[in-house]
């Protein structure tokens, strides 16, 4: 016998005895109600007969809680047993347990009974909520960190240990905006992870944008100073939500269970999966992944979420749910977020550039800074490029040597040489300098430099250097080592008489000199008496 509603029972019986009252027949109807509720005709007659609608909610035999009665069964946990024993079973009356039991069933919520023995945990698992969407894409991202149940072995870690996840989820479409995968997150990387989310990406997808709202827990990254200046400049509006009501956010808390069930669930070394006796994880006889082979297949699983999975409550992808939307973006060139939204760290110049997670960087910038300390700041998992600080100045962008193309290449090359080209110079002219000639010092005062040493003269000097002619002037020694001027015979037919011609007669009285020459002869004489 199916059961009939006591409110709807009581109507019919009501009609019934108003029909029999006014002398009417109501045998008919009896069998055809009785039809109808799935009853023996002769229960409808008893109805009739018997029936007195009752109070809501009220019986015969009832039993009223009392104040004793929630507070003992709060102290023994719900236990409705226990309580039975310290307050009702020495009881005149005969309290049965199973009407204590009906009792706090009947006069209970389900959510009051899990509150007063679980607490608020409980309790919030039988609220209901009011269910809020965005109304256009970017109006509201939703920001969480979340430590995933997973082991994974970090570079230069010598034990596994659990990574963190920051995720920026958009409210209306339920696309991963941005992701960053740390093992101890901080300020640096919530800047990092909104910026890989408003930076529109061809790779990643058509969606990026400022958002108009960012809602938040309360946890010192997501409040740090440095989050709040960006948000300020960016002209977000950060939104944390109240302690204790993750409800608010929920979007991006059923993202991380979906990560969860559907992802981790999956990967050996699982935290949440079956374990032996002793504690230890039943998983595969190696090591665990490392934290690159993890990003590369968490960064694989965020795409599948947002372009290919369905999701349940949108009825089609994220991504088509954000092409659905036709709300214009606002957009930031990446090289304005450069300043601001990028995780950073400390590295040495080293002869091959920088390195950063494995991967040699190089700008034509880096030329002569080797053994410097620079700051580099980068998207973290995103090693395309690499954004160099000199204090506080920006330097350069870098690049994986790997990656480089041939004008970056050429590029650096040509850096290199132009520095030492004005190395040179620099050289050069403190060398002319040096060796400028100076005036003679006759009196006391400042020295006066009288000679110039001509470019040509430096592009002579320089082509003597190539040659290896680094002594002094050899023209000059040549001219000095003349043998005429120590009366030396040098003329090939004096040391060799056998090819020499005969010599002239020689006139043994020659003729008086003329008078010019005697004339000549003898002024030359009295100038050298004189």
């Amino acid at each position: 016998m199916s059961r009939v509603d006591p409110q709807v029972k009581a109507l019919l019986v009501a009609r019934l005895r108003e029909r029999r009252r006014a002398g009417e027949p109501i045998g008919d109807e009896v069998r055809r109600v009785a039809g109808q509720f799935g009853v023996g005709a002769r229960t409808v007659w008893r109805w009739v007969a018997e029936f007195t609608e009752p109070e809501r909610g009220a019986r015969s035999d009832r039993y009223e809680l009392t104040d004793a009665d929630v507070d003992a069964f709060t102290r023994w946990q719900g236990n409705v047993a226990a309580v039975h024993r310290e307050l009702h079973a020495d009881r005149a009356d005969g309290l049965s347990l199973r009407r204590l039991q009906y009792a706090f069933a009947e006069q209970l919520t389900p959510g009051q009974r899990a509150g007063l023995v679980e607490g608020a945990e409980g309790r919030r698992r039988y609220e209901v909520y009011l269910r809020w969407d965005p109304p256009a894409r970017n109006a509201m991202w939703e920001g969480d960190h979340v430590e995933l149940p997973v082991l994974v072995l970090a570079p230069r870690a010598q034990r596994p240990a659990k990574p963190w996840a920051t995720l920026f989820v958009d409210g209306f479409s339920r696309l991963i905006m941005g992701w960053a995968i740390s093992m101890r997150p901080d300020s640096a990387t919530v800047l990092a992870t909104l910026r890989s989310g408003i930076v529109v990406d061809s790779a990643r997808g058509p969606f990026g944008g400022l958002p108009a709202v960012l809602r938040t827990d309360h946890g010192l990254e997501f409040t740090a100073a440095a989050v709040r200046r960006s948000c300020a400049a960016l002209g977000i509006e950060p939104v944390p939500a109240p302690p204790y009501t993750p409800h608010l956010k929920g979007k991006v808390e059923r993202v991380n269970r979906t990560l969860v069930q559907e992802f981790l669930a999956g990967l050996p070394f699982y935290t949440g999966g079956p374990r032996a006796v002793g504690g230890e994880l039943f998983g595969p006889d190696v090591d665990p992944m490392s934290l690159t082979l993890f990003v590369d297949r968490f960064a694989a699983w965020v795409g599948d979420y947002n372009t290919t999975r369905i999701h349940s409550s949108l009825g089609t992808t994220p991504l088509a749910r954000w092409g659905e939307d036709a709300t214009s973006l606002r957009e930031v060139p990446s090289e304005q977020l450069r300043w601001m939204l990028l995780a950073d760290r400390e590295r040495t110049v080293n002869r091959d550039g920088i390195h950063h997670d494995g991967v040699r960087f190089l700008a034509p910038e880096l030329n002569g800074l080797v053994g410097e300390v620079l700051q580099v700041r980068y998207m973290p998992h995103d090693l395309r490029q690499i954004e160099l600080f000199r204090g506080d100045a920006w330097l350069a962008t870098a690049y994986p040597q790997d990656a480089l193309s041939d004008e970056q290449r050429q590029a650096v090359l040509e850096r290199r040489r132009a520095d030492a080209a004005e190395l040179g110079r620099c050289h050069r002219r403190a060398s002319r300098r040096a060796r400028a000639q100076l005036a003679p010092i006759t009196e006391p005062g400042p020295v006066e430099d009288t000679t110039v040493v001509t470019a040509g003269a430096e592009r002579r000097d320089r082509r003597r250097r190539r040659r290896g002619d680094e002594g002094p002037d050899y023209a000059a020694l040549a001219r000095l080592a003349r043998t005429d001027l120590l009366d030396l015979k040098s003329d090939f037919a004096y040391w060799n008489p056998e090819f020499a011609e005969p010599p002239a007669p020689v006139d043994l009285d020659p003729a008086p000199d003329s008078e010019q020459d005697s004339e000549r002869r003898a002024g030359g004489e009295q100038g050298g008496r004189s």
